[in-house]
């Protein structure tokens, strides 16, 4: 992949065939983690209790025994029954924004016609980018144990034939691809 940079007011960024696919794959296993692609429901059709029928109906409920739908939908509080009440009021809307993002970023690369093309991301698209890729990166680091500068220092240094090398440079690259992006939108 070569670095975004800003052109003609999008964001630009020439990725090989093999990123396109990898950063596909990884999208995808995201949104399918947090209950898959959202249906549309034509709401203006519905009326106040229809719509509150098809919410619920539409609700996926996440497995917060598994560390890593923990650390994208953190607790808000220390305290069990006020995090589980907060959540039950908020994660239904950050779950459906998160699946919308990577929906986003499959589109963009879908764009790209397996890098053929390059990809552009529109300014209506970077905060979805910015959040997919971030949450891609958060994913690596729970399923590698990154908790701390220690425990990454520790990752960083594995015999070239650990298996985890693999994931520790696909870790590193989703960084590179989140600093590549931000750096061409302060510039």
């Amino acid at each position: 992949m070569r670095s975004f940079r800003r052109v003609r007011g999008c964001f630009e960024a020439h990725l090989e065939e093999f990123e396109v696919a990898l950063l596909s794959s990884l999208a995808e296993q995201l949104r399918e983690l947090l209950g898959g692609p959202i249906e549309a429901v034509e709401s203006r059709s519905l009326d106040a209790f229809e719509r509150l029928v098809a919410d619920q109906l539409g609700r996926v409920e996440l497995d917060h025994t598994d560390p890593l739908i923990d650390r994208l939908f953190p607790a808000a509080y220390t305290d069990a029954s006020r995090a589980d009440e907060f959540r039950r009021y908020t994660e239904e809307e950050a779950r459906r924004a998160r699946v919308a993002q990577a929906s986003l970023v499959l589109e963009d690369l879908a764009a790209t016609r397996e890098g053929e093309e390059p990809l552009r991301v529109g300014p209506e698209h970077v905060d979805a980018w910015l959040k997919t890729v971030n949450a891609l990166r958060l994913s690596l680091s729970v399923r590698l144990g990154i908790v701390d500068e220690a425990s990454l220092d520790l990752l960083e240094r594995l015999p070239a034939r650990d298996p985890r090398t693999q994931l520790m440079d696909l870790y590193d690259w989703l960084g590179f691809v989140l600093e590549s992006l931000l750096e061409a939108l302060e510039s």
